[in-house]
């Protein structure tokens, strides 16, 4: 037992592995979601341009300005809490962000001299999306994406803690709550998942900065100078 035991025996390092899978999943699922529909609607947006773009971006304004904590609490008590139910509702509202910077890194590569040279050869706008402005927005797309999860990871933490979570599943969030009322005499409880979900999302920090030097080098040349 390294990170020692339970006020009902049960090892600490056993509960914060499998509340590792528990948070992982949450923050995956919830990310791979956001990633989908934001980059659908960035790229349409930055492609269509003219009133469709006005039109998803104002949308995107109405998500971005949309309450999320106080529409999650409300689901909450209504319908119980649950993890289908977090990853439903933040999936749902916290894509905005994504969509809008896609759109940004979109704009700049559809008005590259190639997308043109390929718009004019009449090559179908799907095909152009999908061949040529996606896979050349990929690399800040990526870097984008590993930011979003230790983000999902803490805020399922933060809401567990409060207790706004599912009590019977064993998230990090979940463990740290458990151990509260143990805290005066066996601060191990709340120290040991605390401590690592710290270095959790300092690890996803880290590789979000070491993804968009590796597969954007324009970006650290420029800083340099």
């Amino acid at each position: 037992y390294p990170f020692g035991t339970t006020r009902g025996g049960e090892g600490v390092f056993k509960t914060v592995v499998h509340g590792m899978t528990i948070s992982m999943k949450i923050a995956f699922i919830t990310t791979t979601i956001v990633a989908l529909i934001g980059i659908s609607f960035g790229t349409i947006s930055a492609y269509a341009g003219g009133w469709v773009d006005e039109i998803l971006m104002r949308f995107v304004d109405i998500v971005l300005s949309f309450p999320t904590l106080l529409f999650f609490i409300l689901i909450l008590y209504v319908y119980g809490a649950g993890l289908a139910m977090f990853i439903l509702v933040f999936s749902l509202f916290a894509w905005g962000g994504t969509a809008r910077y896609v759109r940004s890194k979109a704009l700049s590569v559809s008005e590259e001299e190639f997308v043109q040279a390929i718009r004019i050869s009449g090559a179908s706008p799907y095909r152009i999306v999908r061949r040529h402005i996606v896979p050349n927005t990929a690399s800040s797309i990526v870097t984008q994406l590993t930011l979003l999860v230790p983000g999902f990871i803490l805020a399922e933490a933060q809401l567990a803690y409060l207790g706004l979570g599912d009590s019977e599943v064993p998230s990090w969030g979940q463990l740290i709550a458990s151990g509260r009322n143990a805290l005066d005499f066996a601060p191990w409880i709340v120290l040991a998942p605390g401590f690592v979900l710290f270095l959790t999302i300092l690890a996803f920090n880290f590789a979000g900065d070491a993804l968009l030097d590796a597969l954007n080098p324009e970006t650290e040349a420029e800083a340099e100078q």
